[in-house]
C-alpha cells in the first residue's frame, strides 16, 4: 500500500532533486521515493553522519565517500558475479582448466551486462 508523504526542502535542494530526476529519466516523486527508501535503510549513525556532512557543506568528504561507496559496490558486484559464474560450472573440471583470470573476465562481463540492464 502506498502512502503520500510531503516534505519541505530549500530551493537549492529542490533544484538538485529536479536535475537528478531529469538526468536519470525519473519523476521527482520517484527520485524522492528512492531517496527515502535508501536513507531509512541506512544505520542511524550513517544517516546522522551524512546529514552532518551536508549541514557542514563538506563536499570534498561527500565526494570521497561517494567514490569509496562506488568502489565497494563494484567489488560486491564482482564477487556476486564470480559466485554466480562458478555456480554455473561453465569453467573448470578435468576437461577444461580455466585460469582465475578467465573467471574474473567472465564475471566482469556479466557485471557489466547486468548494470546495462538496469
Amino acid at each position: 500500500m502506498s502512502s503520500t508523504i510531503s516534505a519541505n526542502v530549500d530551493g537549492k535542494t529542490a533544484t538538485k532533486l529536479k536535475m537528478v530526476a531529469s538526468m536519470e529519466n525519473r519523476s521527482v516523486s520517484n527520485a524522492v521515493s528512492s531517496a527515502i527508501t535508501v536513507f531509512v535503510g541506512l544505520p542511524k549513525g550513517v544517516r546522522d553522519f551524512l546529514l552532518e556532512l551536508n549541514a557542514q557543506n563538506d563536499q570534498e568528504t561527500i565526494i570521497r565517500l561517494g567514490r569509496e561507496m562506488m568502489a565497494a559496490a563494484a567489488r560486491v558486484r564482482l564477487e556476486k558475479a564470480t559466485t554466480d559464474l562458478a555456480s554455473e560450472h561453465r569453467f573448470g573440471g578435468p576437461e577444461h582448466a580455466s585460469s582465475e583470470i578467465d573467471m574474473l573476465e567472465e564475471a566482469t562481463a556479466l557485471s557489466r551486462a547486468a548494470a546495462h540492464r538496469k
